[in-house]
């Protein structure tokens, strides 16, 4: 028997997913799921917010009927296109060696939450990045230690205070009107750790429809948190308008590409749609999808340049817009000069395996909850 539901609601650049997850002895699962498609949203801001409210209603009808359970309580995962993310130094002194608690961390945390005089963010998450004890000990289980000093790098994350009104406001319409924010950036980069089984800093790139987050994952927060409307999307436009073809036409040829083709000019990948038979150049098309993932590559190699910390670690991908062509990989490696991995669901050779978020914000919302 399933334990009680929790539902979160996974935002991405082309559809939204609204999750059942229950919890099965010491781990979530994904039990029943709904999706839409919709418009997105470039540089912070919808497409189409006004269609935001029909495809929340669609969503919560559709899961209520699916789990025979009404939603009454949502997680929302928040985008990187609506979040920054900024670190600091939290430091406090002891009249003499201290046994850390948990009330010290608290109030380390509780002391910083003031970002200044601005109204346009709001912290939704925060979390470790190191604790720092006497002779410079490095760990992330301080509790319990003796120190006279306890140093935190502590990882904040703050939403756009417009984002979490309109999410607010779409729900309240619909009669939901207890929500909370989680961000799916760290989310994703904390799925990827555990999965790969790594301590060590590391890097996540999710690539998608038409847009693209960077997050450094180091200890339990977020060291760098970046994105850039650029994903496969523009790959099908860079198709469509080169070649002359519908959008349609672009996004069936797209799916054939394979980069590590030696082709001749003669060759042709080629689609049959309807009795319609949709031909483009190999050479050609290659050149047009290398040429876009580059660019994007290069846009990630710029933002890791903020900091020489960052040059070592390595990149793991996910997301569906350039990881399911084959050679991407070696693009993205040649550009960024990272060792560059696929971030995939553990046992799914699906479609869906790139797809991320989902299980990383059920599992992040298990974490926080």
């Amino acid at each position: 028997m399933l334990n009680k539901l929790r539902f979160i609601l996974d935002i991405g650049t082309s559809k939204i997913s609204l999750l059942a997850v229950s919890r099965l002895g010491k781990t979530d699962h994904i039990v029943a799921e709904s999706t839409v498609l919709y418009d997105g949203y470039v540089d912070g801001e919808f497409l189409s917010p006004n269609e935001l409210e029909t495809a929340f209603s669609f969503l919560i009808e559709d899961m209520s009927t699916k789990t025979r359970k009404q939603v009454n309580v949502i997680t929302i995962g928040v985008p990187s296109e609506f979040c920054i993310c900024v670190c600091k130094r939290i430091t406090r002194k002891f009249i003499s060696p201290h046994k850390i608690t948990d009330g010290d961390i608290t109030e380390l945390y509780d002391s910083n939450l003031n970002f200044g005089d601005s109204n346009d963010y709001l912290v939704i998450n925060y979390s470790p990045m190191q604790f720092v004890l006497d002779d410079e000990v490095k760990t992330m289980s301080p509790v319990g230690k003796s120190s006279s000093n306890l140093t935190l790098d502590a990882s904040f994350i703050l939403a756009k205070k417009s984002f979490i009104d309109l999410m607010i406001e779409k729900f309240n319409k619909l009669s939901i009107h207890n929500v909370d924010f989680i961000s799916t950036a760290l989310a994703q980069g904390t799925l990827c750790a555990k999965i790969n089984k790594t301590t060590q800093p590391i890097i996540v790139v999710d690539v998608g429809h038409i847009s693209t987050s960077v997050a450094v994952l180091k200890g339990e927060g977020l060291a760098l948190l970046s994105s850039f409307s650029m994903g496969g999307g523009h790959i099908s436009s860079d198709i469509m308008q080169v070649l002359g073809m519908s959008f349609k036409d672009a996004e069936m040829i797209k799916r054939k590409v394979i980069l590590t083709i030696e082709s001749e000019h003669n060759d042709y990948y080629e689609v049959c749609f309807k009795g319609n038979l949709i031909k483009a150049p190999i050479h050609l098309t290659n050149q047009i999808v290398k040429s876009r993932i580059e660019m994007i590559a290069k846009v990630i190699s710029d933002i890791l340049s903020i900091d020489q910390v960052f040059a070592s670690l390595p990149i793991y991908i996910t997301g569906d817009g350039i990881c399911k062509f084959v050679g991407a990989k070696s693009v993205v490696r040649d550009v960024t000069k990272h060792e560059v991995f696929d971030f995939t669901l553990p046992f799914d050779n699906s479609k869906e395996k790139f797809q991320t978020s989902k299980l990383g914000l059920a599992m992040l919302a298990g974490i926080v909850k």
